[in-house]
């Protein structure tokens, strides 16, 4: 697929991930990586390496229950099939490290949107801390994130309290196309609003 054509899936991918969360009535701000105002809160940088930069695709501030308050980033794969999910896995939770590490008020949850599950047989030792430790030792991201090529300097730098504080704070979501469908109205959406402004809950 074209770099343009990608580009297009991707932020189609982005755009319908934030409208998804906008309707589950639990975010009370949202913005995508395209945002003009809040784009710069989704983009942060690789601390050795060449230093680039990396971003996440959504951001925004959970609202309600034990959640409220809390910020969120989110990386939206819209893909069909599993294709190289894995490998763009194991960067994302180096990421999630990084920036809970250097970021923290900017990241309080990490979710994982998908249109197509990967890593079936592991699924549920996704969100654990052996597989944010899995993803920071690969050579790649050992030199991206403690600027050595060793895996067991690198190993010897993870700080294992964070991982799995990360860990925890990991969210795996798979959408469909009718999924998106069944959620609550734009009508029902705004009744809920008006009723949570009354109460000063807004």
């Amino acid at each position: 697929m074209p770099g343009e054509a990608m580009h297009q899936k991707g932020a189609d991918g982005a755009r319908r991930a934030k409208l998804w969360l906008d309707a589950t009535t639990r975010v009370s701000s949202s913005w995508t990586n395209e945002d003009a105002v809040h784009a710069a809160r989704l983009e942060f940088k690789w601390p050795h390496g060449e230093e680039q930069p990396y971003s996440f695709d959504v951001g925004g501030i959970l609202s309600g229950g034990e959640f409220h308050g809390h910020f969120f980033v989110a990386e939206c794969k819209n893909y069909a099939s599993d294709s190289d999910q894995g490998m763009h896995f194991d960067d994302w939770v180096a990421k999630c490290y990084l920036t809970r590490r250097d970021h923290y008020r900017l990241a309080d949850h990490f979710m994982w949107i998908t249109w197509h599950p990967f890593r079936v047989k592991a699924w549920n030792t996704l969100c654990t801390p052996e597989s944010v430790k899995k993803g920071l030792l690969l050579e790649r991201n050992r030199l991206r994130v403690f600027g050595t090529p060793d895996e067991s300097e690198a190993e010897s730098l993870i700080d294992s309290s964070l991982a799995e504080d990360v860990a925890g704070r990991m969210w795996m979501f798979v959408l469909s196309e009718k999924q998106e469908r069944l959620v609550i109205t734009p009508e029902n959406r705004a009744l809920v609003f008006t009723e949570l402004m009354k109460r000063g809950e807004l």
